[in-house]
């Protein structure tokens, strides 16, 4: 059973333990952030990207849901803008707590990310890059409205393999709809 309710709050450092702990792993922490981070993640390799954030604040956030009866934080994400007339909100670094992975928590963070995108941001269409084999991620963002539009211009080589990305999308009007 999903949190009742999640709570979105700017990440900080002292989230860092909880978030290292979900990172069981090399090919984890490569699928979550497509090898931005070398591995293993470090506190100071997670501060140096929030300072990132901060700097380019108010075009980038990295974020994290918290339910709100436990105050525990369940999932992360990175919101940013990626075009100069801020139109387009991007969708990164999605990750779920492995206790609440299969129970609705990753759907809920996801609407609630591309809710804060659309009212908060004010984008009009709100997108995310998947990895083609990643098909947990693709049914969540699918249950969250997000169209697969096909394969992106982005490939990345993991230890010999090259993984696809594809493009998944919502427009705002989509959202109204429901």
């Amino acid at each position: 059973m999903p949190p009742l309710h999640l709570e979105l709050a700017p990440f900080s450092p002292s989230d860092y333990p909880t978030l290292a702990s979900w990172i069981t792993d090399e090919r984890i922490q490569a699928v979550w952030s497509a090898n931005t981070f070398p591995y293993p993640l470090t506190r100071e390799d997670l501060e140096d990207f929030m300072v990132l954030c901060r700097t380019d604040t108010p075009y980038r956030e990295f974020m994290k849901a918290t339910d709100a009866e436990t105050g525990d934080m369940v999932g992360v994400f990175s919101l940013k803008r990626i075009d100069s007339m801020g139109r387009t909100g991007h969708l990164s670094m999605i990750m779920v707590s492995p206790e609440c992975r299969g129970r609705g928590t990753g759907s809920a963070m996801v609407r609630a990310a591309i809710k804060r995108g659309f009212e908060t941001k004010g984008f009009r269409r709100m997108q995310l890059y998947v990895f083609n084999f990643n098909t947990a991620a693709k049914t969540c963002y699918e249950a969250c409205g997000m169209t697969n539009e096909g394969p992106g211009n982005l490939k990345m080589t993991y230890k010999g393999e090259h993984w696809q990305v594809e493009v998944m999308g919502i427009e705002k009007e989509v959202i109204g709809d429901r």
